[in-house]
Parts: C-alpha cells; sequence; structure tokens
C-alpha cells in the first residue's frame, strides 16, 4: 500500500495567521470560503493527509514523514480541557 502524502512534508504548506494555506494556490478545503484549514487542526495533531495533495503535480517532499507522537502541541486532556485555541 502506498503513503499518503501530507501537509507536514509538503514545501507548499504555509501558516497565515490562523489558516493553513497552500501557496501554489490549490483548495485544502471545499467547505472554507477561502480553500484554508483552521490551524486547530495541526495543533491537534491530525494527520493532514488530504486527498487534493495525493496526485498533486506541485508536491515537493520536504523530507520523511513526521511521526505520528511529534504531531501537534495540544494533546487530548489539553484539548478537552482547555480547547484547541486556548494557547
Amino acid at each position: 500500500m502506498k503513503r499518503k502524502r501530507t501537509l507536514y512534508e509538503c514545501a507548499h504548506a504555509r501558516i497565515q495567521g490562523r489558516r493553513i494555506y497552500c501557496n501554489r494556490g490549490y483548495p485544502l478545503s471545499q467547505k472554507s470560503g477561502d480553500g484554508g484549514l483552521d490551524i486547530k487542526r495541526l495543533a491537534e495533531g491530525e494527520p493532514l493527509a488530504l486527498d487534493i495533495c495525493q496526485p498533486c503535480p506541485d508536491f515537493d517532499c520536504l523530507g520523511p514523514p513526521l511521526a505520528e507522537e511529534e504531531r501537534g502541541w495540544l494533546k487530548g486532556k489539553e484539548v478537552t480541557r482547555y480547547g484547541a485555541t486556548a494557547r
């Protein structure tokens, strides 16, 4: 089985304010008005293996995937206790 590409590995993933976006212009979300994702997903360590990234011709890999335990900075109890935007 082929490993999925993630935003953690892509050289074109960017953060601006509280949003994650693609600097090549690909919409990371069809549901948002700006095509970006809430940074909360990154903070909680979600996989971020988006469908749009899988066939992307501009995907530029920064290196090996980030280990699951190294993702995010809000973990289980913190997210429940304080909410994802508390930090």
